[in-house]
């Protein structure tokens, strides 16, 4: 299926002529659901895993803020009521006791019910993205590799000097398909996820859009020249919502809508300046962004508006930063 992005309402060129120097091709990705196999790009589908190659476990510390299944939330908090103090006294868990609580319940009933697990030790990661190159246009190092393959771990971290927190936390594999032999097909599975960074599994209908920087990542004059543009049409936003960066799933471009945060360059240990790789977002438009909705899909109100199902922070961004000079250097995220 082909998916287009409708032309934009209005076009910044003509105002701002200046800004056809900062434009980059962005891919995005239009997921949607189906059943992919591990020899198609996907989000949330199933990877061409070398059987000799072991499956990616997270080491990181985690933070989980919501892993309780519904079923067992009565269940916590008789746990609390019953850690609490007896004596007649009226004071109350602090908030950071009561959390503490609540996760240590968790984990003491999640593993009762599934004692072969070590909930505390090294967990496996899950597929997030498997993007073939002749399928998705414009990834790196297309003279060395056919294949990137993105998972993440399902849960909530603490953060590092390279992961974003409250986020799942990204590995990468970039592969040529010649060298792949036998195919893994018994995937490790991880015993504990927040259910906000479960994927479903979704095909794939890549498509080329031209990208212009977040307002405040642009030059002043150039910023001021944008915002008088918008005066002058009386839309609010126009630019940043309408012109500047795609919504959804996606990959390089100028990465997500600076939402929460002010922009700021991401810089590789070896001193580069980092870009977007991947865009993971808490849907595919909504609010602002309805204009980016595909032709193909006019009318369908919010049917596609969210295939994928995943939710990052309060319905923000995940972007996935990589070094220009060399695929081994650590990759940086941000919410946004």
């Amino acid at each position: 299926m082909s998916l287009t992005t409708p032309p934009r309402p209005h076009d910044p060129l003509e105002a701002v002529p200046e800004l056809a120097r900062f434009a980059r091709s962005a891919t995005r990705l239009h997921p949607r659901q189906g059943e992919p196999v591990e020899t198609q790009s996907s989000v949330g589908g199933p990877l061409l895993w070398p059987a000799e190659e072991p499956w990616p476990l997270c080491r990181l510390e985690h933070d989980d803020q919501d892993i309780t299944p519904f079923d067992l939330d009565l269940q916590i908090r008789h746990a609390r009521r019953m850690s609490e103090p007896k004596d007649g006294r009226f004071d109350r868990m602090d908030f950071s006791s009561r959390l503490a609580l609540s996760r240590q319940c968790t984990l003491d009933l999640v593993t009762e019910a599934y004692p072969v697990f070590d909930l505390l030790g090294p967990a496996p990661l899950i597929p997030i993205a498997q993007l073939f190159y002749g399928d998705v246009p414009g990834l790196p190092w297309a003279d060395r590799y056919d294949l990137l393959q993105i998972l993440w771990c399902p849960r909530d971290h603490t953060g590092t000097e390279y992961d974003a927190p409250y986020c799942p936390a990204f590995q990468l594999r970039w592969r040529r398909t010649d060298m792949i032999g036998e195919v893994l097909t018994a995937v490790p599975e991880p015993a504990l996820v927040d259910e906000r960074y479960m994927p479903n599994p979704c095909l794939l209908n890549p498509e080329v859009v031209t990208e212009y920087p977040f307002s405040k990542s642009l030059p002043p004059d150039l910023e001021d020249a944008v915002r008088d543009w918008e005066d002058r049409l009386g839309i609010q936003a126009l630019y940043n919502n309408q012109t500047a960066v795609a919504p959804g799933w996606k990959v390089m471009g100028h990465g997500g809508y600076w939402g929460i945060i002010d922009p700021e360059p991401m810089f590789c240990e070896c001193g580069a300046e980092q870009f977007p790789l991947f865009t993971a977002d808490s849907g595919e438009f909504g609010g602002g962004s309805r204009s980016w909705q595909p032709i193909e899909e006019a009318g369908t109100e919010w049917e596609f508006a969210d295939p994928v199902d995943v939710t990052i922070g309060r319905g923000y961004t995940l972007g996935l930063y990589y070094c220009p000079d060399s695929e081994h250097h650590q990759g940086r995220t941000e919410m946004f």
